[in-house]
């Protein structure tokens, strides 16, 4: 059902060692679950996409990124974010290469409760500085290397929808991360298409490819319509 849904029924390719996956077999607190998915240097070229999914999440498809010309395309390429498993759960990464191939990993995930759990006992704690965004770049240590890294962090609490409020009893409503751009140079490096499975004050690492200046831009946009942006300057320049 989700591979029509989300693929369109198209092939897959699974386990061809083209994307890696990275998550812990088990995790303490559901709601706040690392995860990295790579992209080795032996395989060449650009990449078209990268989609998430948690099988058994409510909302099973936890990001979908598009990227642009600015991603890179030598070198190992890195997504990194913290995530919400609801129930243990089979977590799987498909990218598609620049042929329109897709290409999947997997994994499973023993973790529970996550899109329910709240980081703070009052909605009202959670919401508090929400906006205030970092964005940050990482040089490699060698000049030759083609990519560099970077990172974003969003203070806000990407409400699920499926969060109790402790002082009333009713649902909070849902209002979360639903689109990212970043752009190095002006030139896209990646979209994001965001849902409540991302973690609260969503935590974004990531590679891109070496341009002449490595200036990221970052405008996000949440479910309710709301706009933050935020630039960086690139370290050791």
């Amino acid at each position: 059902m989700l591979h029509a849904a989300v693929f369109h029924n198209r092939d897959i390719i699974e386990g061809d060692g083209v994307v890696i996956l990275d998550a812990p077999a088990q995790a303490d607190d559901g709601a706040l679950v690392p995860i990295t998915v790579r992209v080795p240097p032996e395989v060449k070229g650009p990449l078209k996409s990268l989609t998430i999914v948690l099988d058994k999440n409510p909302v099973p498809v936890v990001a979908q990124l598009h990227f642009g010309p600015a991603a890179g395309e030598g070198g190992e390429r890195r997504f990194s974010t913290r995530i919400r498993v609801d129930s243990f759960s089979h977590i799987r990464a498909v990218v598609e290469t620049a042929d329109g191939k897709l290409h999947m990993t997997k994994g499973f995930i023993a973790a529970a409760g996550g899109c329910a759990a709240m980081n703070a006992k009052d909605p009202t704690a959670e919401a508090e500085g929400m906006g205030k965004m970092i964005v940050k770049t990482f040089p490699p240590a060698l000049d030759t290397t083609p990519i560099w890294q970077g990172q974003v962090m969003l203070k806000h609490p990407n409400f699920s929808g499926y969060q109790i409020n402790p002082n009333t009893g009713e649902l909070i409503e849902a209002r979360f991360l639903e689109k990212m751009v970043v752009k190095r140079d002006g030139e896209l490096v990646f979209t994001l298409d965001g849902t409540p499975s991302i973690s609260a004050n969503p935590n974004f690492r990531f590679t891109f490819g070496r341009g002449e200046h490595n200036d990221l831009d970052v405008t996000m946009t949440d479910t309710d319509g709301t706009v933050f942006q935020a630039q960086s300057k690139p370290s050791g320049s």
